[in-house]
């Protein structure tokens, strides 16, 4: 019986692989605040509402939201049990030093020098000033141009753009 369950233990193999870095973590829901990021309906949503229902005759209280998408700034609603623990997007903000526009692909230079080009300047309609900014200051050529990546759900999205030094 023992050199059954040994033999059985070591065809067993757990096969410890990191799926790309989880894109989730959880929180719990009585946590949520205004600003709190939280996934909604699959979507990574920055929380600009919440409300609580008190606990009535159906159960426990009820924690309400509502959410701006960070990549599309749709906005979605979702209810939450109180004390419930919900999925949070991971998200990762890096700022890098513009070195071309070719097309409409950034050429983004980061801190250890490796230069970046696979993100898009922003199509986005909530994005547009962004967009327009970027070009600005690049086009004037007089300071250097400071994007913002947002890395979320395996998306990268140029959202801030700010003036450098003088070049």
């Amino acid at each position: 019986h023992r050199q059954a369950r040994k033999a059985w233990s070591q065809d067993e193999q757990f096969e410890n692989t990191d799926a790309g870095a989880s894109k989730t973590e959880k929180v719990d829901s009585n946590r949520l605040k205004n600003g709190s990021l939280v996934m909604v309906k699959g979507n990574p949503c920055k929380v600009t509402e919440v409300t609580t229902a008190k606990p009535g005759k159906h159960g426990s209280a009820k924690v309400i939201l509502k959410g701006r998408d960070i990549l599309t700034a749709k906005v979605y609603e979702c209810t939450y049990h109180a004390g419930d623990m919900v999925d949070a997007p991971l998200t990762k903000r890096v700022e890098y030093t513009l070195l071309n526009i070719d097309d409409c692909t950034l050429e983004l230079l980061d801190q250890n020098g490796e230069v970046k080009s696979d993100v898009n300047l922003p199509e986005e309609e909530h994005l547009k000033d962004v967009a327009n900014k970027i070009k600005e200051i690049f086009e004037a050529g007089k300071k250097e141009c400071l994007v913002t990546v947002l890395s979320c759900m395996g998306k990268e999205l140029c959202t801030e753009v700010r003036e450098g030094s003088d070049m």
